[in-house]
């Protein structure tokens, strides 16, 4: 027998094998300390910020100029003025003058002070500034330049918990359930509502935005909730929740950091059916006179949390919002609201036998801008079946004409030009290549074909911003002129090139970064690869990221994981490359693939981005369309990479991604083998419901019972739409090892659905794994050290079939 070959019987056994999708291949070198501690410098949470410069934040000025700030190599902050008109790009200051100046001006530590601009003006001579550095907790320092005299000036305390208003000067905050008026200067606080209470007041955060734990705590301190300041600043409009009559849900922290009684948190949080769900009302305050009166939303619909204030009318007493309602068929409504008369006016109204929303991607800002100058709104609407943009009177509500159109996506709106001529949004799809990558567009308004303001086959990060209910700076690119704007690009293999761009023709002005990644690189991280597949129909086009294992070689026999959100809210695989280094959900892509795994992620139908049947697939399927493809996808990806062991397939996800992660095993017991499911919605009818922020409305619409109502007749009562969707539906068919993972105050995905799940896998007689985290919420999959590992040691000892090795993750970062 020649070296390396098999006796003839076993040649034949693996044969037989191979044919049923078993392998026979030697096992893999167990990963070793050295091993996990690489895999542990390249967590998301190590690498996220780590590549320098990979974003620009202009800060416009009234002459057209930016400044904004850059990384040094050293890890300090420099300060870069732009001119787009020259072009050029500059210090904003001469470090050494202004450190004198500073010093004159009685700064104690000026080189402290010189990293902490707080504001820049324009001066009334031509080119000058006023340039305010912070250097205390209410004092700065006001240096004129290029003058470089500096004067001490008092400077508002920051304060997380205000409101700021359009003045800069005045502020409003929440104080026992009620809003108050900080005025400018020293002057008292001045109450604007009087009526506010527990579980019913104005700009506290409800118990449905799932943070009812750490708020009562104090831990969470946001600024009002829902609560905007007309442009003006005369008055505030907001919405007040009533959560008084929700049932109160228990949280028991068994384990408690302090002392041994465990400790019950109750919230106010209503579930798919309850008879008593969140109530909301408008409310508008006049600031100047403190008096405050409510706005009834129309019966029987809801104010749509997500969307806020889509706009203001001219002189700022009217406001422009979206209400829904989500039976059969799901209805939103444009509304404008009149804040003297206090009557509501319908301008349009969208149906769905699906899902309703201004944007593809719920957690984004509404794709929808007012245009009071010319008595118009700008309009999403997936009407026609991809998302698009249509131009509307405000008067009659008669859509004037549609403004893009195409078997193609509208991402955002990024903003219009001041003479309200030319529209800027980005968009995926229009362009050959990949549609998950953004591109930059105009638009006139008044007619005409969609302009590409970027060629490059990259993703431009150029989105307005984060949603509503993810706060966050509007990043503010586009130029208040319109005529400029700054466009970030990236691929996941290249890192983002900033520059900026005319908005007339795309023609590059001024390049102003390429980010510095060797951070990145330096810790270990290997670029995945974007790879594009069919779904399961067989002509549906889906795309995957793929994280290969340092020196993978087609030759080797590496154990898959699949790395799985399945949510109906986000995208999954990365496609630029801050997100390919430092995921959302699920973390640790590359870290497993450090450890010898092929992890993949893929973008199956029934997630946003795409077309509206694209996502709609996922609706009252939640992640079995999804799933199916998955598994077509890995099988194609395994011909394409000869290394992956399709014997040897795990997948994990969190949130809605243990849901997803749990049901692949249960759903495809002979393809995925192992399974870590961490804080997973197990059962849709265990989960919170309603008009206002229930699941339902985004998985299967409102819950309909066997005699017809959407109010659950008795506590056992399921859905019978959701039923199928129940992961205690089908836990019988649990074959391969599945660890299931909860922290105890988890508001997002309740523990109750876990241990429920539990339940029915005791009832079937399955083994399985359960990791329960004292004190931790939803938050755990990204801050839990020991979570991370147990996680690790699981795909290494089920799937990869070795041994872990002794390791305790956080050491090397903690100075152990």
């Amino acid at each position: 027998m020649t070296e390396g070959s098999a006796p003839r019987h076993l040649q034949v056994l693996a044969g037989m094998l191979g044919l049923l999708g078993v392998s026979l291949a030697p096992a893999m070198a167990a990963p070793t300390a050295e091993d996990y501690a690489r895999a542990e410098r390249v967590l998301d949470g190590h690498l996220r910020g780590k590549v320098r410069n990979a974003t620009v934040l202009p800060n416009w000025l009234d002459d057209g100029r930016f400044w904004y700030r850059h990384q040094t190599a050293q890890g300090s902050t420099d300060y870069l003025l732009v001119d787009p008109h020259i072009p050029s790009r500059e210090p904003l200051f001469d470090r050494a003058r202004l450190r004198v100046a500073l010093q004159a001006a009685g700064a104690t530590d000026a080189d402290k002070v010189l990293q902490q601009v707080a504001s820049v003006t324009t001066a009334p001579d031509v080119g000058a500034l006023q340039v305010v550095l912070r250097s205390g907790a209410a004092q700065g320092l006001q240096c004129a330049l290029p003058a470089y005299r500096c004067a001490a000036v008092a400077l508002p305390a920051p304060n997380p918990q205000a409101l700021i208003a359009p003045d800069g000067q005045r502020a409003v905050v929440v104080r026992d359930h009620n809003l108050w008026l900080l005025p400018a200067g020293t002057a008292p606080a001045i109450a604007l509502t009087h009526d506010g209470e527990a579980s019913h007041g104005y700009g506290v955060l409800p118990d449905f935005a799932l943070r009812g734990i750490p708020y009562r705590e104090g831990r969470l301190q946001p600024p009002p909730f829902a609560v905007s300041w007309a442009p003006d600043g005369s008055r505030l409009f907001g919405v007040r929740y009533d959560e008084r009559h929700v049932q109160a849900y228990p949280y028991l922290a068994t384990a408690p950091a302090q002392g041994v009684r465990p400790v019950l948190h109750q919230v106010r949080l209503g579930l798919l059916g309850d008879a008593e769900q969140v109530r909301d009302a408008w409310f508008v305050t006049d600031v100047g006179a403190a008096r405050t009166q409510t706005i009834p939303v129309p019966d029987g619909w809801h104010s749509l949390t997500e969307a806020g204030v889509l706009g203001w009318s001219r002189r700022a007493d009217k406001v422009y919002t979206a209400i829904m309602r989500h039976d059969r068929p799901a209805r939103i409504r444009l509304v404008e609201i009149d804040l003297h008369r206090h009557t509501v006016r319908t301008l349009l109204e969208e149906t769905s036998s699906t899902r309703v929303q201004l944007n593809s991607y719920p957690y984004n800002r509404a794709a929808v801008r007012v245009l009071p100058g010319r008595n118009q709104v700008v309009w999403f609407s997936q009407r026609n079946g991809w998302g698009h943009l249509y131009l509307v009177d405000t008067a009659s509500g008669a859509v004037i004409r549609q403004l893009t159109r195409g078997a193609w996506l509208v991402r955002d709106i990024v903003g219009i030009d001041p003479d309200e001529q030319q529209l800027y949004f980005s968009a995926g799809g229009r362009e050959p290549g990949d549609p998950y990558q953004r591109r930059l567009y105009r638009v006139a308004l008044d007619g005409g074909e969609p302009v590409l303001l970027t060629p490059e086959a990259a993703d431009h990060a150029i989105d307005a911003g984060a949603g509503v209910l993810m706060g966050g700076r509007d990043p503010q690119l586009l130029a208040p002129s319109g005529r400029w704007v700054v466009d970030s690009h990236s691929t996941v293999a290249e890192p983002p090139i900033t520059v900026l761009r005319d908005t007339r023709d795309g023609r590059v002005v001024l390049p102003l970064e390429h980010a510095d990644d060797s951070a990145v690189r330096a810790a270990g991280w290997q670029p995945p690869h974007r790879e594009q597949l069919l779904a399961a129909d067989g002509h549906t086009p889906i795309h995957a990221t793929v994280y290969l294992p340092p020196g993978y070689t087609a030759g080797g026999r590496y154990p898959v994981i699949d790395a799985m959100y399945g949510g109906p809210h986000v995208s999954n695989a990365p496609v630029g490359y801050l997100d390919a280094t430092a995921t959302m959900n699920p973390v640790a892509r590359a870290s497993l693939a450090q450890l010898g795994f092929v992890v993949v992620s893929i973008d199956a139908r029934g997630t946003p981005g795409r077309s509206k049947a694209f996502h709609d697939s996922s609706f009252l399927t939640a992640a079995d369309v999804q799933l199916d493809d998955h598994v077509a996808a890995i099988r194609q990806l395994a011909a394409r990479y000869p290394g992956m062991d399709l014997a040897r397939v795990g997948i994990y996800g969190h949130s809605f991604g243990g849901y997803s992660a749990a049901r692949a095993l249960l759903r495809h017991p002979s393809f995925y083998r192992v399974g870590v499911a961490s804080a997973g919605s197990h059962s849709f009818q265990g989960m919170y419901g309603g008009g206002i922020h229930g699941m339902d409305r985004l998985v299967g619409g409102q819950p309909v019972y066997a005699d017809g109502s959407a109010v659950r007749p008795d506590a056992t009562a399921v859905p019978a739409l959701f039923q199928p969707l129940d992961n205690s539906a089908l836990a019988a068919q649990l074959q391969g090892k599945l660890m299931l993972v909860y922290g105890d105050l988890d508001e997002n995905a309740m523990p109750a659905l876990t241990l429920q799940l539990a339940r029915a896998l005791n009832a079937a007689n399955k083994d399985y794994d359960l990791l329960y985290l004292a004190n931790q919420d939803h938050e755990l999959f990204r801050n839990d050290t020991y979570y991370m590992r147990r996680m690790w040691d699981y795909f290494v000892t089920h799937l990869m079939g070795a041994t872990p090795p002794a390791y305790e993750l956080g050491r090397q970062h903690n100075g152990a």
